[in-house]
């Protein structure tokens, strides 16, 4: 009797523990990254030779089809921080590997993917069973009354409750690694944005230096015309004015440089990076944008609005779990012990679960239908945002290709020819010298203005071709902020 009295109360204990190894769900995948699609920066390619622009050679920098610069971004994300840029001018390549080892956004970007794991391989644990001794109606007719020795107590999670929560954290996790993409393209995006800032300040302040030569040398013009009676003291003054401003906004160009620089240095993640010369061309080398073709391709490939419908398959996912909470889990309990006033072994048996009379998780589930709501709302939002953003920076390129275009084929070239005439007439003497120092600073200063419109088409198309994602150093968010379902001492 006391052989068939312990058999069954250890089959129970055991089938106890069966059945809660039974729901022991596996680990949680580890997902991927998402590969770089087509709107992730390529490898770079290009050509090592020298280009010439405005009347300077710089070395060629590797560029994406259509002109725009491009870099190798590693798939991981980051590359080992020993890297260290090759000698010479530093190229778009270099100073994005820099910024990929560096960039402390992408370190908070890849947290959240591993906050995300944890959670599903959390959520997805079965509770612990629970083993006790207990005694009952002890000192009962003088005796040591009712003793259980051993007793073990499990809850089996129904419903297949388990798997959903493990399955909406796995989601999450995907959340964050579309949002650690979406960082990397920033990051990327953002210091291409201010490579060309660099560059163009670059020859900002070499053209400043030339019109402060060519100021100084009319001074040096007036004073000698000054003294032959062919000018007067107000023209003298009028030169010395001109070329001491000449010389302040070289001093100035000169300070904007380095303001540049340390925006640049900033987005790489070494602020104490040397100010060194940047490898690389301004002007368009490729074909012109389609504005269709752009816009079809952010909103397929954007980040954000990848992001926006995983979302909508985490809340769905969310809803579903929230539903099944109602459905009772059961907790089995049995355990084997001696009554000693009757001096026989005994043993327990139970079987619980909560009746859901009251409490169904009526709330819950309504708070996660309105959730699901609001993200369905988020991907319509989201297009339409893309769409609205996209207009004003294509907006930005054209006005900019178009100013470009009409400085290169039309007012440069024939400031340039007016200046090769006017030294003719020089040499023939039909000219007088002050007129050739008027052209040359009319070359200066349309090369000026050329260069802040080639500035600002760069800056348009890194924004157009990087899908709009171009501040390099705006802390990502987290995927899934903190709320009542996400609050619980258990996340489900």
């Amino acid at each position: 009797m006391r052989a068939r009295v312990r058999a069954f109360v250890f089959g129970v204990s055991f089938a106890a523990i069966a059945a809660a190894g039974c729901v022991t769900p596996d680990p949680p995948r580890r997902l991927r990254p998402p590969a770089p699609g087509p709107g992730a920066l390529a490898p770079a390619t290009g050509d090592p030779g020298a280009s010439t622009s405005g009347g300077q050679t710089t070395p060629a920098v590797a560029t994406l089809p259509g002109g725009a610069p491009a870099g190798v971004v590693p798939a991981s994300g980051v590359v080992p921080a020993s890297f260290a840029p090759a000698a010479g001018p530093l190229t778009v390549a270099d100073l994005e590997q820099l910024a990929l080892a560096h960039n402390p956004t992408l370190v908070q970007a890849a947290t959240f993917i591993d906050a995300a794991r944890g959670k599903a391989l959390q959520a997805g644990l079965p509770f612990n069973p629970t083993a006790g001794i207990a005694g009952e109606q002890i000192g009962a007719d003088r005796t040591g009354g009712e003793w259980t020795f051993f007793s073990l107590q499990q809850q089996i999670v129904t419903g297949g409750k388990l798997r959903l929560s493990r399955l909406k954290y796995e989601q999450e996790a995907e959340l964050a690694e579309i949002q650690a993409h979406a960082q990397r393209l920033k990051v990327v995006n953002g210091l291409t944005a201010a490579y060309f800032d660099v560059l163009a300040a670059q020859r900002t302040v070499e053209n400043h230096r030339r019109l402060s030569e060519n100021a100084e040398e009319a001074v040096k013009t007036t004073q000698q015309l000054l003294n032959l009676g062919q000018a007067n003291q107000q023209d003298l003054l009028q030169a010395q004015v001109e070329a001491s401003q000449a010389r302040v906004a070289v001093r100035n160009a000169e300070t904007r440089l380095r303001q540049d620089w340390v925006h640049l240095a900033t987005l790489v993640g070494v602020p104490d990076l040397p100010l060194q010369p940047l490898a690389g061309q301004l002007e368009p080398d490729g074909p012109a944008l389609n504005r269709d073709e752009s816009l079809a391709r952010l909103l397929q490939e954007s980040p954000e609005l990848a992001f926006a419908v995983a979302k909508v398959q985490q809340d769905q996912t969310q809803l579903r779990r929230e539903r099944r909470e109602p459905i009772p889990n059961v907790t089995v309990r049995g355990g084997v012990g001696y009554n000693y006033e009757t001096r026989n072994p005994v043993a327990e048996v139970g079987l619980s679960l909560p009746v859901p009379v009251f409490d169904r998780n009526q709330g819950t589930v309504r708070q996660a239908a309105a959730d699901l709501a609001r993200s369905q709302a988020e991907v319509t939002r989201v297009q339409l945002d893309l769409q609205r953003r996209f207009a004003d920076a294509f907006t930005r390129y054209q006005t900019a290709r178009e100013e470009v275009e009409n400085f290169r084929t039309e007012a440069l070239p024939k400031a340039r020819k007016a200046v090769e005439l006017y030294e003719e007439q020089l040499k023939a003497r039909r000219a007088a010298f002050p007129q050739v120092l008027v052209a040359r600073r009319t070359v200066y200063q349309l090369n000026e203005e050329y260069n802040k419109s080639l500035t600002q088409f760069r800056r348009a198309e890194v924004e157009v071709r990087g899908l709009l994602l171009v501040d390099g150093l705006t802390a990502p968010s987290n995927p899934t902020p903190p709320g009542h379902i996400n609050a619980t001492p258990r996340p489900r």
